[in-house]
This record gives C-alpha cells, sequence and structure tokens, in this order.
C-alpha cells in the first residue's frame, strides 16, 4: 500500500471522466507503461476508484495525519484520522450533514463490520455539537445504501455538563440550574453536578438532544460489545486528565488537555457560572470593556467549558477550541499562565463569533484559521462570522497574509430560476442549488502541511503548501504540486 505524494493528484478513469485525489490519498499501483500508472484507490474497506495517474506522480510509504472540517452549516463537526487509520470524531453538527459526509468518506460499513471510532469528543453539550451525532444512527435505516454508515465507538468524551429541559413538572429551571447542583464560591455560583456518563441523570432532568444522545450512547456500546466485545467508555474531561489519548501515542501524536478548567468546591470538582458578555465594542477590539458583564449564563458557560486541547504531530500544532468565548480566554490564562498555545492550526472558537480575545489570538499565531459556520434560518442567525473576529484573525496570523478558511464561505451555490414553494402551492420563489459543500482539509506529515478546500468548478481549489520547522518558521511553497490526468491513448 502506497500514498499519494503530490499535493493534487488527477485520476483518469477508463470511460474518460476524470476525479480528483490529494497528497495522502492511499492506493495500490497496478502496473506502469506509457507515461501512465494504473492505480486503485483504497478506502476504508478496499478499493473505490481505478485508472490511470501520470507515472511522474510521486508516491511515499507512510500516511499522514488528516483533519476535515465537514460543512455543517451553523455548529461544529470536524474528523481526525491518524497514519495508522485511527478515527477521531470531534463534535457533528445538528443535522444529517455530519452523517452524510461520514457515510461517504467511510463507505461500504455494516452492523456487523462497522466503523471502529477511536474517541468520539462532544466538546460541550450544546445541540449544534453533538445532536448530528445521533444521526449516525437514523442513517443506518436509509433507503439509499450510499448514505448509512454503522459507527462503534470505542471511547466518548465530553465535559461533564448535562443540560435541563427549560421546564421540570411546569416549573421554570433557574439559568444557574441548568446543569443540577449549584455551589456559591464568593458571590459567583459553581456548577458542581458533573457527570460522568448521561444516563445517570434522570430522564426527565435532560432535555431533548440530551435524552436521545442517551439512546445514541446505549446503542453504540451494545454494537461496540456484539462486535469487539469491549465495553465503550463514556468519560468527563478536565485539564488534570492526562491519560485520555494514550491511545494515539504510538504514533507519536501528543494532545495536550487544557480545559474546561475545573476547581475544588468543598472537595468536588466544579465549573464556574460565566456571564453574558457585554455589548461593547471594545471587546471585540481586545481592549478592556467600559460597561458591566450581564447576568449569569447558562449558554455562556457551557461554551466557555469546552473540551480545549491542543494536538502535536511532529512540528506542527492543531488548537481545538469548542466555543470558547473572551471570558473563558481570560480565565484560562489566569488558571495556567504557562500554558502553551502557539499552534500553526486553530479552529476557531465559536463559530468566528465577536465574544472572543485577541489577546489569545496573539497567542496562538496561527498560520491556518479554520471557520465553521452557516446560515440556515432566522433561528439560527448570530451574523457569524463577524467581521471583527475575521480582521482580528487575519492580525494576530503569524504570516502576512494569513489563511481562514470559512466552511460558509466555501460552499458553492449555483443559481437556478423559479421554482415553486413546496409548503406554499400559491407561491413561487427563487432558487439556488448547494453543488459544493464548504469542507475545509489539513493534511500533514509533521513538516510539511497541504490545506484546501473544494469549490463548484471541477478541479478548482483554493490550496496552500507550507512547512513547519522545529521552531514553528514557517515557509510557503509559491504553489501546490499537482498532476494532470494522462490521455487514455
Amino acid at each position: 500500500m502506497q500514498y499519494l505524494d503530490d499535493d493534487v493528484v488527477d485520476l483518469r478513469r477508463d470511460d474518460g471522466t476524470t476525479w480528483q485525489y490529494y497528497w495522502g490519498d492511499r492506493c495500490e499501483v497496478l502496473s506502469e507503461e506509457g507515461g501512465k500508472k494504473r492505480v486503485q484507490m483504497i478506502g476504508l474497506k478496499g478499493p473505490v476508484d481505478e485508472g490511470f495517474i501520470s507515472s511522474k506522480t510521486n508516491l511515499r510509504d507512510t500516511g499522514l495525519l488528516r483533519l476535515s472540517m465537514v460543512d455543517v452549516q451553523q455548529g461544529d463537526g470536524l474528523i481526525l484520522d491518524t497514519p495508522a487509520g485511527k478515527v477521531v470524531f470531534i463534535d457533528g453538527g445538528d443535522s444529517k450533514l455530519f452523517a452524510r459526509h461520514a457515510a461517504a468518506r467511510y463507505a461500504g460499513t455494516s452492523a456487523a463490520d462497522p466503523l471502529l471510532v477511536d474517541a468520539v469528543i462532544v466538546t460541550h453539550g450544546d445541540a449544534d455539537h453533538f445532536d448530528g451525532l445521533s444521526d449516525l444512527i437514523e442513517s443506518e435505516k436509509n433507503r439509499e445504501k450510499r448514505k448509512r454508515i454503522f459507527v462503534a465507538p470505542r471511547r466518548v468524551y465530553h465535559n461533564g455538563l448535562a443540560k435541563r429541559p427549560g421546564k421540570i413538572d411546569e416549573v421554570k429551571v433557574a439559568e444557574t440550574e441548568m446543569f443540577g447542583a449549584v455551589t456559591d464560591v464568593g458571590g459567583r455560583p459553581f456548577a458542581t453536578e458533573l457527570v460522568e456518563a448521561p444516563r445517570t441523570v434522570p430522564e426527565p432532568q435532560l432535555n431533548k438532544p440530551f435524552k436521545k444522545w442517551v439512546r445514541t450512547l446505549g446503542a453504540w456500546a451494545d454494537r461496540l460489545s456484539a462486535v469487539v466485545g469491549e465495553e465503550m467508555i463514556v468519560r468527563r474531561l478536565d485539564h488534570t486528565i492526562g491519560d485520555a489519548f494514550d491511545f494515539l501515542e504510538d504514533e507519536d501524536v501528543h494532545v495536550e488537555l487544557l480545559g474546561p478548567i475545573t476547581e475544588d468546591v468543598d472537595g468536588t470538582p466544579g465549573l464556574a457560572f460565566l456571564r453574558d458578555p457585554p455589548d461593547d465594542a471594545r471587546l471585540m477590539l481586545g481592549l478592556k470593556p467600559g460597561t458591566k458583564p450581564g447576568s449569569w449564563s447558562a449558554s455562556h458557560t457551557i461554551n466557555g467549558h469546552s473540551i480545549f486541547m491542543r494536538i502535536r504531530y511532529g512540528n506542527v500544532r492543531f488548537l481545538m477550541t469548542g466555543d470558547m468565548n473572551e471570558e473563558s480566554m481570560n480565565r484560562l490564562r489566569a488558571a495556567l499562565p504557562n500554558a502553551r498555545l502557539r499552534a500553526e492550526i486553530l479552529k476557531t472558537p465559536h463559530h468566528g463569533s465577536a465574544d472572543f480575545n485577541y489577546g489569545f489570538l496573539q497567542e496562538v499565531s496561527p498560520v491556518v484559521s479554520l471557520i465553521s459556520s452557516g446560515d440556515e434560518s432566522e433561528q439560527k442567525e448570530y451574523i457569524h462570522p463577524r467581521a471583527t473576529l475575521m480582521a482580528a484573525l487575519g492580525k494576530a496570523s503569524r504570516t502576512t497574509p494569513g489563511i481562514i478558511f470559512c466552511t460558509e464561505l466555501a460552499a458553492f451555490f449555483a443559481m437556478r430560476d423559479y421554482v415553486q414553494d413546496p409548503k406554499d402551492p400559491t407561491r413561487k420563489f427563487f432558487a439556488f442549488e448547494r453543488t459544493n459543500f464548504g469542507i475545509a482539509h489539513i493534511r500533514t506529515d509533521g513538516e510539511r502541511v497541504l490545506a484546501f478546500t473544494h469549490s463548484g468548478k471541477k478541479g478548482f481549489n483554493e490550496a496552500y503548501r507550507f512547512t513547519v520547522s522545529p521552531s514553528g518558521e514557517i515557509e510557503f511553497a509559491p504553489q501546490v504540486s499537482k498532476r494532470s490526468a494522462p490521455k487514455l491513448t
């Protein structure tokens, strides 16, 4: 088995059509003659494509670390593949989009032969980060085989905050009681009912997405036990945990957990409640706001206490931030003054919201910033990403210019015509068809990095290649390496 070692490689199929593959995609050379190599492209369960590539195409014997930010619209969903084939899901959005991508990426699974996911990480319990993971289960019943995926996670990690519904027994749940028991420490409430497994919380005390999540976890646990005889690990993470990612160490993939930061509350770990940020432009400019912050906020608390980690492979570092906000960034720096934040790849916090800390971005000094956002309804319109955040990322970038990929901006919508409104037979509207999802890819061997997205035009990509030295110095290639598909005759 070998891997493509050029950045972009076009394959010519026997029927004359072409398809594009990328650095690190697996292949097997079947023959070579006449200036071309006949290859099979290899997926999870075997060959997925066959045809000819240029004989000049470079190949390598080792795989890459691959991170993909999936276009789930308003939400987060990322997939990490290690060089040896381990799979980690980081969040999953709140729609079918993550499951659809996973089904195409890992084709050929079944209940008896599922995709073994080494870890599913739910950075925090907001629906737009984890409700779509339950759609993986729903996909198993899809009438179209290509849209089905069967998974069996070995580990599920989360931040310990299980969200309550708005009302329990017709009684409104207070903002500071949305995660169960609370203890006041010096005038600040702390959530102290942190759970190891959501199923331990009585069902009436869980909101709708968490109820569905408990059922999903049960189904996955049963499948893992039936297929490989293992017990699925469900575990709460915080900054004190040092062994959660030991399963990656044999590939020299190192994970440093930086958050959430728990504090001791009468012998029990607790997470401090955070406030609504002030509506003050100085906050977005990286200056101290002159106005007072708002009231205690369950949404800002669960966001701010996202699982926060830095992944290192060779010289290349990835900072995964969940939905961290300005207050949690400040508290992290105060609690962990020696924490190392510098990273080449930044998963931008909270979909590019205005609630950020500019000093934090400066410490990270990213080369590539990834933003997951998307307009899908008035109910989910948050004006993400904010113009001030985009400017701050550019200013804080290590290189000039910096690379900022946004799923919403990389998606492509083709203009169509007036069509019938399926909900109103008396109305027509002008339609656009999404012909490309805005997925962003990062691939690295620990020194060389390829960052790219797709577009609505076949074979047309935005792609950048650079190397990272041991000291973090960046050198960009003038252009990515491309190999055109050979002719059949």
